[in-house]
């Protein structure tokens, strides 16, 4: 069965309060929402309550999910919304406007081979948060431009040019860190 219809099901199943539904779901996407927390926050101490905060308003709004195959951008909107509730009053991030991340030169996209991933989730580490966040979920999360957008509440195209400023951001990161 195609991934995207077995979640469907999935969802549907959760609606009409199959738990056996709810647990494969539970076990397919806590390990990656783990990931995409850890890299949103970076405090590992407090991930885990995190977490258990998102399945518990997953769980309790499941039912206002009119469309299943939206699920993914839905959890993860879940998942975004909780980290940044936490952190607001904490400390102010300041981000650049849309207008300053919709021009994006046409110079070619930087591509990074697979000897470099370990390097690469370091460097991770230490980019901006919108940066960090738009990689995670676009290239360890396989989400599209379009399903970003619906997690992050932009534009498409705006998804698309943090993309291409945060691959330069890794570049220039891992290329300082060879000398």
């Amino acid at each position: 069965m195609d991934p995207g219809k077995r979640l469907d099901k999935l969802v549907r199943q959760c609606q009409k309060g199959d738990s056996q539904a709810w647990g494969v779901i539970f076990t397919e996407f806590q390990p990656r929402l783990r990931y995409y927390l850890r890299r949103l926050d970076g405090n590992t101490l407090e991930i885990d309550d995190v977490l258990q905060d998102v399945w518990a308003k997953a769980l309790d709004k499941i039912d206002s999910l009119r469309m299943p195959r939206a699920f993914v951008a839905w959890l993860y909107r879940i998942a975004r919304n909780e980290i940044y509730s936490r952190a607001r009053g904490q400390a102010q991030v300041t981000e650049l406007s849309d207008e300053h991340l919709a021009t994006i030169p046409n110079e070619p996209e930087p591509t990074f081979d697979t000897e470099t991933g370990e390097q690469i989730h370091q460097a991770l580490v230490r980019l901006k948060p919108h940066h960090r966040e738009v990689l995670t979920l676009n290239f360890l999360e396989d989400l599209s431009h379009r399903e970003i957008a619906e997690i992050l509440d932009l534009h498409p195209g705006t998804v698309k040019s943090r993309i291409y400023h945060a691959k330069q951001s890794l570049r220039r990161l891992l290329e300082n860190s060879h000398g």
